[in-house]
């Protein structure tokens, strides 16, 4: 939702609902861990009555701690934190759990994936940025390099019996999802290849249609 409208984000959710998504993406940045700003909690939770559609937040902080209990308040319904940005992450885990809130970990394109293989049963997502964070309104494109990471994630989960939703985020357009899905990627968070189209709901329907049949 950070390629929003933010001048009428009310009116955006009820077009975000009836384009048919599954969820909204909500970015959360400090300012620090990201250079950008997102969606404050309170802008959260005045959103939160206008849809049924569950928020995913994605919390780029250098004290991912501290955003958790207002976010929940809000209520989110997936929030996911970077691993490069806590010490403990079990810490982190636990602490969402005490909300009774699905967790969920990201990853930066140039992070080594071992680091996820140890927690990976603890978690409800993996978010895989396919591009640095917050570069969204820079245009940045699309990194191919993150398929094989999808797999690598994919074979984690397997290995650890863990039922891991795996996401994709960062430039991801109609072209790249046969490869993602095709690679073990179980979710794709869209920005710019939503709200730069024409016709949202029919471009929602076409995704749709890829993702189920990645070969054709």
């Amino acid at each position: 939702m950070f390629n929003a409208d933010h001048t009428r984000l009310g009116a955006e959710v009820a077009r975000l609902e009836a384009a048919g998504l599954d969820f909204i993406h909500l970015d959360v940045f400090d300012g620090r861990f990201v250079s950008d700003l997102g969606f404050a909690p309170r802008t959260i939770a005045a959103l939160r009555p206008l849809t049924h559609l569950p928020f995913e937040v994605h919390l780029g902080s250098i004290e991912p701690l501290r955003f958790i209990p207002p976010l929940a308040a809000a209520g989110s319904d997936l929030i996911i934190f970077h691993l490069e940005s806590v010490a403990m992450v079990y810490e982190a885990v636990f602490l969402a759990r005490e909300y009774n809130i699905k967790v969920g970990l990201a990853v930066t394109l140039g992070t080594p994936l071992v680091v996820v293989e140890p927690v990976i049963d603890l978690v409800d997502a993996v978010l895989l940025l396919s591009r640095v964070t917050g570069e969204g309104v820079k245009g940045a494109s699309f990194d191919p390099r993150v398929l094989f990471r999808v797999q690598r994630v994919r074979e984690m989960a397997q290995a650890a019996g863990a039922n891991v939703d795996i996401q994709v985020a960062g430039g991801v357009k109609r072209q790249h999802i046969p490869e993602l899905v095709g690679a073990g990627a179980t979710t794709l968070a869209m920005g710019g290849g939503l709200y730069r189209v024409p016709d949202m709901t029919q471009e929602v329907a076409d995704m749709r249609r890829l993702a189920a049949s990645p070969e054709s």
